[in-house]
Parts: C-alpha cells; structure tokens; sequence
C-alpha cells in the first residue's frame, strides 16, 4: 500500500486523473443509490402481486376440484335412492363414479350394520389404477371407526375429513402414497334413518402434484395446513399429518412461523415475512372456501429479486468499465500536457534506473546541456556493451551447468534403475524358484501320503511359476534384440478365426482363473493375413494375461475387425485403468505402476516391440474411462490385392 501512495504522489498525472475518478465515483453512487432503491421497491411490487396471484389461482383451483368431488357425492346419493341399494347395483355405481371421474382416488359405499339380512358387514369400493378402473366388495373390516364413515355419521350431514393414511383395503399404513381426503355423505331411508356412508376420495400425492404445479419462482412451494396446523401438503413427505407447523417451529427462535401457523389456522388471509431453515422468505397465506384448510406460497426473497441482482451484476461491471475508460482518458490527456516537465527527469534517470540498454539520443546543442546529455549517451553506451558481454559469459556459464547437473542426474538415474532392476529380477526370480523348490522337496518326501487331488494343485502351481518364470526369460530375450536388425518372417499365411480361439484357450489355462475372456470376431472364418504368427500369438498373449492379472470383477474382451487396409486386435478390461502419470512412460522398459506389484515392467514395451516387428503398431485407446483397452494394428495386404 505504502508503495502505491508512493507510485501516485509521484505522478502529478495520475493524481489529476484519479481525482476526477473519485468525484465522478460519488456521483454515479448516489444517482445509481436512488434509483436502484425506486427500482427495487417496484420490482418487490410486482413479484409480490404476481406470487398473489399464482396463489389464488391455486387456492380457486383447489376449490373447484373440491367442488367437483362434493357435487359428484351429492348426486351419487341423489341416484342411490332406497330401492337401488343392492350389492349389485352399489358395486356398478361406484365403478361408474371412478370411471367418470379419473382424477378421483376412489369411492366408496358402506352400510350400517346388518342392513343386508346375514351380513352385519358391507361395503364397496372402486379405485383408479393407472388406466384401469378395480371395483370390488370388501371383505368385512371395523369401518364404523374410520374417519371417514364415523364422522359424517355422527354430524349427519356431509363435511370433509381431513388427510389420512388408508390403503385400498381399509388397513392403515405408512406409505405416503396412500394419503387421502375424503368428502363423505351419509344417505338416509324415508323415515330419516341412516342407512350408510357414501365417500368420495383424492389422493393427497396428485393433489400435491396439481398445487406443485403453480410455481412462481423456481425455489417457492406451497403448503396445505389442516384446522390443527398439521401438514397436508408439504415438500418433505415426512412431516404429512404427523407433525403441525406448531410442533416443527422452535418456540423461541420461530416465532415468525408460529405466528404464521395462527393465522393460517384461523382461515386469514395475508402475507408475512418468515425465516425458513434460516432463508428469509415471503409468504402468502389464504383458507379455502371447501374445507376449514389453509395454503400458503413460500418464496424466498433472493428469488424475489433475481432479476434486479441480474440487473446488478450487468450494471456494475458496466460501470466500472465505464469509469476506468474515464480514468485512461485523463490520464492520456493530462500526461500530454506534463510532458515536457517530465522530459528532462526521465534523460537523466535512465542511468539510475538502470535501463543501460535504452538508447539516449545524442544532442545537436552546443550549451553545457547538450555536451551532458551527449556525455551520458556515450556512458550509456559503454555500459551497455560491457554488461551485454557480462551477460553473454553468465548465460554459457550457467546453460554448461545445467548440462553437467542434467548429465550427473541421468548418471545416477541409471545407476539406479539398474540396481532397481536387478533386485526385482532378483525377486521375480527368486520367489518362484522357492515354491518350485518348496513342493519338489515336498512331493519327494510326503508323496505317498498326499491327496491325488492336493497332488494336482501343487503341479499345478509348479507349471504356473515355471510358466511365469520362462516367460520372463522370454520378455528378457526380446526386449535385449532391441534396436537390432531382427530378421522376421513375414510371409506366414494366419487364419485370424484359428488364432482367436487358440488364444482364448491359452487364455483359459493360465491363472488366475477369475474373469472368463469374451471373444468378438468381426471377419469371416476363412479371412487371413501374412504376418508372423508367434509374435503377433505372443503380444496378445502377453496383453491377455495383464489384463487378467489386474481384473477381478467385470470382463476381459478380445476383439478383432477391420478398418479399411488394416486389422484391428482390441484388448478391452474393466480393471483400475492407468492414471495419466504412467500414460507418459507406459512403454518405457522396467517401468512399474507399483514396484513392488508383480512382473519386470518389460509386458508392453516387450509387446510393443513385437508388433513393431511385424510391422505394426500398439497404441492405447485414451478415450476409454471403464479401464484399459489397448489397439494392436498390423496391415492386411489382402485388402491392398482387393482394392487394386
């Protein structure tokens, strides 16, 4: 801070200019200050009557479905006179209800007690299951107790019960699924006796889904509280029924919400602002005119005012834009017109400042000025030169250290890679070798007292390090001849449907036997290429058994197809893949993901250089992210016959 104070007391310039940024700072605030705040007040204006009017659109919603459910009660008891009431025509009716009425969960008819002779049970229901309307007779269950039927029948007159938890056969549940209200109507013979129940349902989930559906603003929602405060719609499914807008707020930090809950339950209408999981919001509140429930729209207010922040966020950037084209402009215009005072400071601070290579022009004046500034140009250019030169020793001086170190460094690595190297061979060997040693001495001793079967498993496990052990040899072998002319007889005539299988069977006789080999053959049977079976045989061998070592769950895939003048072996796994680190060095010799893992990090190099001899190519697919697939690519020069 203190040098930038520095840097502006020293620019008369630059104090000028930023002078007048500053006063034109203060007028942008205050001007932009009263307007944003006008802007502001008008834009919570009309998201509040537009959040209104979406609520009242949703309440009147609301209320007309309600009204849809009352009049089709009203007119099934109207239909259901003394006369029809049998168990034939009840289960027909209550069908033809759901069938007219797909938005309706249900009805239902249930009788009083021993209305039917023999039968103090009965009652019939009909549903809605997806596209299919299930009308049947219930079998007999304590109905008399359910809300639905022991409240209408107490008050003798229609009303609404509140949301509960019911399945189809009138046993309660859990599922939220299963939530209901229901507008029940008791039906009376002539002599105003009650005779049953009629009961009309909606599902709380589609209700919940049809109130969903009027969403102001991306993050509102709407609540549906029943007399008691309880929640009948709500976002969290788990606080339906059980638990109130009482119970939910704390009594001491939320008394916004419970205040809200008051008067919700006491069927106002309104808007308070309330803090929600400690977001602010604005909620607006209004009861049905159906039922004594109430619905709330929540909002937050950052949603209210999303476009003025967008607004905000366009016009500061635009004004700060604005201001600092201001800045460069006074400050063009001002250094132009300091410029000669600044002439003479800046000639003789050159050398101070240590720009040697900087020109100084020479001056045609005769005056002692003149024979100063010439004599501080020929300065300049001394110094100049001898620095140049100075510089020119110190940069062969350092780039020849920097090739002793890089030699001495690359010295050392080999000599380390060697040693490395030997010690894994070593160990590679070594361990084999041992449990070879280890059952020879074994069977030699206790072999008439061994199990066939454990006979069996110690050859087995003989064959395999012999096995491991030769193919080392082998990988040795071939990664020595590199960079030698190696003569390869490219003329064998290999049927690539043979090769395939004697690989797979190969493949299925050396351990580990964990993931089986899944084979895509994408050329006819009889398709053949000139190459050189045992070390194209070879590669994929080698390419087949990392990829079985380093793959436990999933599949290993053998692939082959053409493309165009060349075939195409794909080697595919779902193992832990390479990471990006041992992509670079992947085809290096005795390179190792991990150097104690298994192997002398000679398998793809080896592989490699086996393709390379035939006159291919290896590659890794990078594109794959499921682990490793590795493109062997030799050419077809059947397909070149085929196109001349």
């Amino acid at each position: 801070m203190r040098l930038l104070w520095d840097r502006i007391s020293g620019k008369l310039s630059l104090k000028l200019s930023l002078g007048i940024l500053m006063f034109l700072v203060v007028v942008f605030m205050v001007s932009l200050g009263i307007l944003f705040t006008y802007a502001r007040q008008m834009v919570k204006t009309q998201a509040l009557e537009r959040a209104e009017l979406e609520l009242s659109n949703t309440t009147q919603h609301v209320n007309e479905l309600m009204n849809e459910v009352e009049t089709s009660t009203r007119t099934a008891v109207w239909h259901l006179g003394e006369s029809r009431l049998t168990p034939e025509w009840l289960l027909n009716y209550v069908r033809l209800v759901a069938v007219k009425n797909p938005d309706f969960d249900g009805c239902s008819v249930a009788l009083e007690p021993n209305f039917f002779p023999q039968r103090r049970h009965f009652s019939v229901y009909a549903y809605n299951d997806k596209d299919t309307t299930v009308a049947k007779i219930e079998p007999p269950y304590d109905y008399f107790g359910k809300p639905w039927y022991k409240k209408s029948a107490e008050l003798r007159q229609a009303c609404w019960v509140e949301a509960y938890l019911e399945d189809v056969n009138g046993v309660e549940t859990e599922n939220y699924s299963d939530m209901v209200v229901s507008y029940s109507m008791p039906m009376f013979n002539q002599k105003k006796e009650l005779v049953g129940v009629i009961a009309t349902d909606l599902s709380m989930p589609w209700l919940s889904d049809v109130i969903s559906k009027y969403k102001p603003y991306i993050n509102s929602y709407t609540i549906m509280l029943g007399p008691e405060g309880q929640y009948f719609v709500h976002p969290d499914s788990t606080r339906l029924v059980k638990h109130t807008i009482f119970s939910d707020a704390d009594p001491v930090t939320q008394q916004d919400m419970i205040a809200l809950g008051r008067e919700m339950v006491a069927g106002h209408k309104g808007m308070m602002k309330v803090k929600v999981n400690g977001e602010p919001c604005i909620v607006l509140y209004q009861s049905l005119t159906k039922a004594p429930w109430s619905m709330a729209l929540i909002c937050r207010e950052s949603d209210l005012f999303a476009g003025y922040n967008k607004l905000l966020y366009i016009l500061i950037p635009v004004l700060t834009f604005g201001l600092l084209l201001i800045l460069v402009f006074c400050l063009n215009v001002i250094s132009v017109m300091v410029e000669p005072l600044n002439k003479l400071t800046r000639k003789l601070s050159y050398i101070t400042n240590g720009h040697f290579n900087e020109p100084i022009e020479f001056s045609t004046r005769k005056d002692v000025i003149g024979r100063l500034q010439n004599n501080f140009a020929e300065m300049q250019q001394a110094l100049s030169s001898h620095i140049y030169n100075l510089n020119e020793i110190n940069a062969q001086t350092e780039m020849m250290n920097h090739e002793l170190e890089k030699a001495s460094e690359e010295v050392q690595r080999a000599d380390e890679k060697k040693n490395d190297f030997v010690q894994d061979l070593t160990h590679q060997i070594r361990t084999p070798l041992n449990i070879i040693n280890g059952f020879t001495q074994v069977l030699r001793d206790d072999y008439a007292s061994i199990p066939p079967e454990e006979i069996d498993d110690i050859t087995e496990t003989m064959q395999t390090n012999a096995v491991h052990i030769s193919r080392m040899m082998s990988m040795l072998a071939v990664a020595s001849n590199a960079g030698k002319d190696v003569k390869v007889n490219l003329k064998e005539r290999v049927n690539l449907k043979e090769l395939i299988d004697h690989v797979a069977m190969v493949y299925a006789t050396r351990p580990p036997h964990t993931v089986e080999l899944t084979t895509e053959v994408g050329v006819s049977d009889t398709h053949t290429v000139k190459t050189n079976r045992d070390f194209l045989t070879k590669a994929l061998n080698e390419l087949l058994f990392n990829a079985k070592k380093f793959t436990t769950e999933g599949h290993v895939k053998l692939s082959i197809k053409t493309d165009g003048l060349k075939v195409l072996f794909i080697v595919e796994d779902t193992g832990p893949g390479i990471s990006a680190d041992m992509r670079a060095k992947l085809f290096s010799n005795f390179e190792k993901g991990d150097i104690l893992s298994e192997g002398l990090g000679l398998g793809l190099p080896v592989c490699r250089q086996l393709v390379r001899l035939i006159g291919g190519e290896l590659k890794l697919d990078k594109s794959y992210t499921n682990g490793s697939r590795f493109i062997i690519v030799i050419p077809d020069e059947d397909a070149w016959v085929d196109l001349r």
